[in-house]
């Protein structure tokens, strides 16, 4: 059975699975660079068959990731959700639900007429779509248009490894609503809650980080950062505006989209903290959040949690939830916001057509495209760079090069699925220099509070993190964070928050064996089992994508290195310095880690590498 996933929302993009394996999925942004692409993934769709070697006529089924959405047939950029116009009938939609909720407010009824009239209002969408996949794709198969949150829902639990979960979603607003919760055991999804989108919490962490300067939707996660900085000195302000009454969360400011905003404004101080506030917005998700799941796995007797939806990007919140006593296993989807619907789309479908499949745990998230060694060779001739010669082999070179304080990109393999870099296309970095954050971000055009993230060896977990068991798997996925050891802390200050929390890739040698072994060579150099690992990708873009890209985003951004490949190119100012030392120089194999700071912030360069 061969099923095509889309999702025609935000963060657009297609999946491919095959006998219920996902065997493609790319998001529209990374092929048309522009960041959150939202529309029709008409290029995903020819790249997702592409990668998967399958012919339109071979799709057995199409599944659409949600139900309710106004016809989009080209996919455009995201910039700011509440500050620019989202075109025509969805912008006037819109504006009606903000005064709509100023006059009914909480009313049930209401809201149902609201959510109907919208209904019909999408309806021809559903008879453009299928019509575009036969002009455009010669793609005949039966489409069937599923609901978003159960699409969020079946992301989590057909790639959590779990037969028996409690599963919880949570977002803005999809298909009217803002969360399902669901017990499923064997593939069978029994109801056990759902919200209305006008009661998301989700849109008053939105609200909150409009407020602050920054961009709905997109900069969340600096919020997020933010917290740690601030106290929730108004917690008490925001709880007039949701409530949770032991077992849904309620809207009680009675407002919604630019309205909320509105009655936000005025009920802060004009000279409010963003600090603050952020810490505020923050203790009031984990609050309401955290006991929303405790109430339903206790409802649902699984402790064994799968979690999608973009709220559940929010990794300190899902720190909270793991640390629940009611929690024995904890999974997030690794492209937990709408850039994970297509995969769940197909994945629901196939379990409905061909019955539930007995998954193991995602193996990794590699399922984009690869640059060929063409593709590869063809940007290195074009660049004008050299590739190094590195007789003790690539990653040897890439960790020496990392011991010494340079800051190296890498591209090779398949690119990731999901908004985190997980190796394929990253930047790496040693993690004993505290002040990173600023000049790094500097450097690559950044404005981020949170820390950058470490990769570290599956091996050195529990040296590293604290309270994991149960967690490790999600934390494959750079999907939650966890408390820092006093000995990650003191060797690793780059990757460890002011709250003493860190969001780690672990990686075991199976997940990316060249990656592993850059790490594993570093560790065995200095004695330090973790790296920064952050996204490649230029300020405001997305991740790259091809060998092409990659060398611009290099230079771009000044980075000292890049493994393209197996290939390794300096840059012109690595060049030009590397002719200038002893390449007779050697580096100790286990130097202590007195030794450590000292060796890394040596500037010459590594001995692995000869002309």
């Amino acid at each position: 059975m061969i099923i095509l996933g889309i999702t025609d929302s935000f963060t657009s993009g297609a999946a491919i699975s095959i006998d219920g394996k996902v065997v493609a999925a790319v998001n529209e942004e990374r092929l048309d660079r522009n960041k959150m692409s939202m529309g029709f993934p008409n290029r995903s769709i020819g790249e997702v068959m592409r990668i998967a070697g399958v012919d339109p006529s071979q799709i057995d089924r199409v599944a659409v990731a949600t139900t309710n959405l106004f016809w989009r047939p080209d996919a455009e950029p995201y910039n700011d959700y509440f500050r620019e116009s989202k075109g025509g009938m969805r912008d006037r939609f819109l504006s009606l639900g903000s005064a709509f909720s100023k006059v009914v407010g909480n009313s049930h009824a209401a809201r149902q007429v609201y959510f109907a009239l919208k209904r019909q209002l999408t309806r021809p969408r559903n008879r453009q779509l299928p019509q575009h996949l036969r002009d455009n794709y010669n793609i005949t198969a039966p489409v069937q248009f599923l609901d978003h949150h159960l699409c969020h829902a079946a992301s989590a639990y057909f790639t959590s490894g779990f037969a028996d979960a409690t599963v919880v979603t949570q977002d803005g607003a999809g298909d009217g609503k803002c969360s399902r919760v669901y017990h499923v055991v064997d593939g069978k999804f029994k109801l056990l809650q759902k919200l209305d989108s006008y009661d998301s919490v989700g849109n008053y962490y939105s609200y909150v980080t409009h407020l602050c300067g920054f961009k709905a939707h997109k900069h969340e996660g600096k919020i997020t950062g933010l917290a740690a900085f601030g106290k929730p000195v108004y917690l008490d302000v925001l709880k007039q505006f949701v409530k949770y009454d032991g077992e849904q969360v309620t809207n009680a400011g009675r407002c919604f989209d630019q309205s909320a905003i509105e009655k936000l404004r005025k009920a802060l101080p004009a000279d409010f903290s963003k600090e603050d506030l952020s810490a505020s917005v923050q203790a009031l998700l984990e609050e309401s959040v955290v006991a929303y799941c405790d109430h339903w796995i206790g409802r649902s007797g699984s402790g064994r949690i799968a979690l999608a939806g973009g709220v559940f990007a929010n990794v300190k919140l899902n720190q909270r939830i793991h640390e629940l006593d009611s929690v024995d296993e904890i999974f997030v989807h690794p492209g937990m916001g709408d850039d994970g619907l297509a995969v769940g789309a197909a994945l629901f479908l196939d379990n409905t057509l061909c019955g539930f499949r007995n998954r193991p745990v995602i193996d990794d998230v590699y399922l984009g495209g690869e640059p060929t060694d063409t593709d590869i060779q063809r940007a290195i001739a074009d660049s004008g760079y050299s590739p190094e010669v590195c007789p003790a082999g690539v990653e040897r070179a890439v960790a020496e090069l990392l011991a010494r304080g340079k800051v190296i990109a890498r591209c090779g393999g398949r690119m990731e699925y999901g908004p985190r870099a997980l190796g394929n296309r990253t930047i790496m970095y040693q993690t004993t220099d505290p002040g990173v954050n600023k000049w790094l971000n500097d450097r690559l055009s950044r404005t981020e509070f949170m820390p950058f993230a470490p990769v570290t060896l599956w091996e050195s977990r529990h040296d590293c993190y604290r309270n994991i068991s149960g967690a490790e798997e999600t934390a494959r996925f750079m999907t939650i964070t966890f408390d820092c050891t006093e000995e990650m802390k003191a060797m690793s200050p780059a990757v460890c928050h002011v709250d003493g929390t860190a969001r780690p890739q672990l990686i075991r040698e199976s997940d990316n064996p060249s990656y592993y072994r850059i790490l594993s060579e570093y560790h065995a150099i200095t004695g330090i089992p973790s790296l920064v690992n952050t996204s490649f990708n230029i300020h405001e873009e997305p991740i790259v994508n091809t060998a092409a890209e990659a060398i611009k985003a290099f230079e771009d951004s000044k980075l000292d290195a890049l493994l393209l490949g197996d290939q390794l190119l300096l840059s012109r100012e690595q060049q030009v310095a590397h002719e200038r030392i002893n390449e007779n120089t050697e580096i100790d194999q286990a130097p202590s880690r007195t030794r450590v700071a000292a060796r890394t912030s040596a500037q010459q360069m590594s001995p692995a590498l000869s002309r």
